[in-house]
């Protein structure tokens, strides 16, 4: 190569590296922006719910920040408190009517951000008609006086425990009655956490050089991340997490350690050791795109000359949807991933559509979820940007 080449070269990669990070600060005060405009109108309307709850009421009194009396006329018919507990999209809001008696006589969910099929799993256990009728008195637990509901215990958990808080504000406030003792969460380890904290050690050894059996690791661990993070607990990274993050909603580590290893497991490998294990060696969609690849001999490595522009579109994507759930306070209500069409067979006619094709394209192109569609990716970018960023300070 000559010197002409190389320094036309050279003068590519810096204008390049230049715009990347000039597009970056772009993006982090778009972000920021719509961060303080979502904060700036946060406010959930409760009313509705109230006058759902207990239609005979003429008004209602405020007895303390979070629980009311209504009555009719001068009879107090119920009591209606605003309870709140963390879900494994972000806090999740009830309102709850407590009868005269201490007992729950119904309950709406009036502010949530949960997947879609987290919800439909908790609705078709039924466990929101079982905990209708419960004394105010029960400790409104999972696994002591509630079901669990497989696949949605984090969802299940937060229902229940937001409608157990709305209890224990009218017992003490509007009955005045000790109320029932508020355990504090406990250290929640099984095979999840085991499982997530297995996959990344292989992860992070199993690129290594020295590390001889790189290829059957690497499958071994997207075939397990295929199965239990995928089809058993469909708990898969996604930019719901991302959103999580920067809104601020962050769960209980006690009760959920899985997010917390999977979320920050990520970034801390990415950031400490440059690779991404989550994505290359055992996201569940990923394993799947490539099983695919495998069955079709999928020897498409990239769209050629529309290469560039397809990840600029993803890009772009990923941003949107940031800038929609920092706007609506709302993880999930920008995430377009496909991920319970295919694991929980949940789905609207457009992401189940969205999938078929991305699901044939894996017979022909590898992974193209992953690589031109998936809004994790350029995050993970982002931060790999930074890092390599941070070096490069470090060396001047």
């Amino acid at each position: 190569m000559t010197k002409l080449k190389e320094k036309k070269l050279s003068n590519y990669k810096h204008s390049r590296q230049f715009f990347d990070r000039l597009m970056a600060v772009i993006a982090l005060s778009t972000i920021l922006a719509a961060y303080i405009f979502g904060f700036a109108q946060a406010k959930a309307d409760v009313m509705p719910a109230f006058r759902q709850l207990l239609p005979s009421a003429q008004r209602f009194e405020k007895i303390s920040d979070s629980v009311f009396a209504g009555y009719h006329g001068e009879q107090i018919l119920g009591y209606v408190a605003i309870g709140e507990a963390t879900g494994y999209g972000g806090p999740l809001m009830v309102a709850v009517a407590v009868t005269p008696q201490g007992m729950v006589n119904d309950f709406v969910i009036v502010d949530d951000r949960e997947t879609d099929s987290y919800l439909i799993r908790v609705k078709e256990s039924g466990l929101l008609e079982a905990l209708i009728g419960k004394s105010c008195q029960d400790t409104f637990r999972i696994g002591q006086d509630v079901d669990a509901v497989s696949g949605a215990t984090y969802t299940a958990e937060a229902i229940a425990g937001a409608v157990g808080k709305s209890c224990r504000g009218v017992m003490a406030g509007g009955l005045g009655v000790n109320a029932a003792y508020e355990a504090s969460a406990k250290i929640q380890i099984g095979v999840p956490e085991i499982t997530l904290i297995l996959l990344f050690a292989v992860g992070f050894y199993g690129h290594r050089a020295k590390f001889k059996y790189t290829r059957y690791a690497r499958w071994i661990s997207m075939i397990v991340g295929l199965i239990i993070l995928g089809f058993w607990l469909n708990r898969p990274l996604t930019i719901a997490n991302i959103n999580q993050i920067l809104l601020g909603f962050w769960p209980a580590w006690q009760s959920h350690l899985y997010w917390y290893l999977l979320v920050f497991g990520v970034i801390l490998v990415l950031t400490i050791d440059g690779k991404n294990p989550y994505c290359d060696w055992f996201c569940p969609f990923g394993a799947a795109q490539e099983c695919l690849g495998v069955i079709g001999q999928a020897k498409i490595s990239s769209p050629g000359k529309f290469k560039g522009t397809l990840k600029w579109l993803q890009r772009g994507f990923a941003w949107l949807a940031i800038i929609l759930a920092l706007i609506f306070r709302n993880p999930s209500i920008s995430s377009y991933e496909v991920f319970d069409a295919l694991f929980a067979r949940v789905g609207t006619t457009v992401s189940f559509t969205l999938l078929l094709i991305v699901l044939i394209a894996s017979l022909l192109m590898k992974r193209p979820w992953c690589n031109y569609l998936c809004p994790v990716r350029p995050v993970t970018d982002f931060i790999h940007m930074l890092r390599r960023s941070a070096i490069e300070l470090w060396k001047m």
